[in-house]
């Protein structure tokens, strides 16, 4: 479809593709909920959970994202870098609620107070990343889902991100009463699922063709800090 609106809508998602999918990834944007089915157990030896450190750097017009691991060569890496700690998990995305429209399929729904929210429906797996937060206040909010469910992929779960900026981004993570399965067909294919370490080598293990390279508009009104970096 040509004319301006449709065109710019294309090259704001290639630019900016927080609250896309970049790779496997979902990454949020302010106001953004998702609400999802973890795959991953949180129980022991589950490998499709885990935690990385991620090296994050401007190369002259580009940001580097790099995994820190001893098969990763990070001697391009800045000495003033320091690798930010991250946990990701594969989940099952039902659908993401935005605060404003970008593309012409995403479904207008009436939210709390009469708001307009946009439904952007998933309906597969994806990998979400998330920084352990001040404090491990993110971290924590996970735990206590497992702790109550006794294990992750017993529910559907909300994520929902506030703010813009580096010291007013917030996240909320929290267990729904919102009874949506996970299709059959998707649950059989479960067990094919690349383990999150793994993902994390091919994505960010140094080639850049592979996505360690990402382009400079993606930082756009992300937060920078230690445990909220530039995917987080």
């Amino acid at each position: 479809m040509g004319g301006i609106f449709a065109i710019q809508n294309r090259v704001e998602e290639r630019s900016n593709p927080q609250s896309q999918s970049s790779g496997q990834e979902i990454f949020f944007k302010d106001g953004d909920q998702a609400f999802l089915t973890p795959v991953a157990s949180g129980e022991e030896n589950d490998k499709l959970l885990d935690e990385v450190y991620l090296y994050t750097y401007r190369s002259g017009t580009r940001w580097i994202n790099l995994l820190k691991d001893d098969d990763t060569d990070a001697s391009e890496v800045p000495d003033n870098v320091r690798a930010s700690h991250k946990f990701a998990f594969w989940a099952y995305v039902h659908d993401i609620m935005h605060t404003e429209k970008r593309f012409d399929d995403w479904e207008e729904v009436e939210g709390p107070q009469g708001k307009k929210l946009f439904v952007q429906h998933i309906d597969d797996f994806r990998v979400i990343p998330l920084g352990f937060g001040r404090s491990n206040y993110i971290w924590n909010q996970l735990v206590d889902i497992y702790n109550d469910w006794g294990s992750l992929d017993k529910g559907v779960m909300r994520i929902k991100r506030s703010g813009t900026g580096m010291y007013d981004t917030s996240y909320t993570l929290s267990a729904t009463a919102r009874n949506t399965v996970v299709p059959e067909d998707k649950l059989s294919t479960v067990s094919g699922l690349i383990d999150i370490k793994s993902y994390y080598k091919d994505r960010y293990g140094g080639d850049q063709s592979n996505g360690s390279a990402i382009n400079s508009n993606e930082t756009q009104g992300v937060s920078l800090d230690s445990t909220d970096d530039l995917f987080g």
